[in-house]
């Protein structure tokens, strides 16, 4: 028996989901569950509920969201998995995921650059990575634009906003990122990228520091927003 095949007997890989034992083509979720995850279908639609955080910005070009995000659900499942138990390579996986289903919609066609949300470094180094990041990466991999940690950064360590209303998101928000070299991004259309969405109050934070660099264009792209 190959050695690859004894680990697999006593360390078997199991779906995050459904606990299925994985294939060895899979990688983290089985095949049913990966066609199984709650979508939103966003790029399919002009019309979605998340164009109503960026009311108003004109700069906004795009904004898309990949899954549903419901308390104990399978979205919220593969979150936790990525922020909180170290599985960077999960949030890859589903940024290329995404990318390849929105990439025949022509909503990744003129983006210039991929911007994640930037953590504080205390918060990176405590994670271990930057979980925004990792997705951007899975992203650049099906669109092939460079991913730009360096511009956008956080100057404020914040605490958990998960039990926070939306006024109090917004003050922990307010002026607590910062750019680097901003005419890097003079006149691009950059798409910033977030792990979850509920309100909406750390990515306009990002766009409001992003809009004070001469005609930028901005999309938005989400792992996961809250279910309306």
């Amino acid at each position: 028996m190959k050695k690859f095949d004894i680990l697999q007997l006593f360390y078997p890989r199991l779906c995050l989901l459904c606990g299925q034992t994985l294939l060895t083509v899979e990688q983290h979720l089985c095949l049913h569950c990966l066609c199984d995850l709650p979508r939103t279908y966003y790029h399919k639609r002009s019309d979605h509920p998340m164009h109503k955080h960026y009311a108003g910005i004109p700069q906004i070009r795009n904004v898309s969201a990949f899954l549903f995000f419901e308390k104990d659900g399978k979205a919220q499942t593969l979150i936790h998995a990525i922020k909180y138990y170290g599985n960077k390579h999960l949030a890859e996986q589903l940024g290329c995921l995404a990318s390849l289903e929105m990439k025949p919609y022509g909503l990744l066609e003129d983006i210039d650059c991929l911007i994640p949300v930037a953590l504080h470094p205390k918060r990176e180094r405590q994670r271990g990575y930057n979980q925004s990041e990792w997705i951007a990466r899975g992203i650049a991999s099906v669109c092939r634009r460079p991913v730009n940690r360096d511009t956008l950064y956080r100057n404020v360590f914040t605490v958990t906003q998960t039990r926070k209303t939306f006024y109090e998101r917004h003050l922990n928000t307010e002026k607590i990122f910062g750019l680097r070299n901003p005419d890097a991004l003079a006149g691009k259309h950059v798409l910033l990228i977030d792990d979850v969405i509920t309100t909406g109050a750390t990515s306009i934070a990002c766009i409001e520091t992003l809009t004070t660099v001469p005609d930028i264009r901005i999309s938005v792209f989400a792992l996961a927003v809250v279910s309306p």
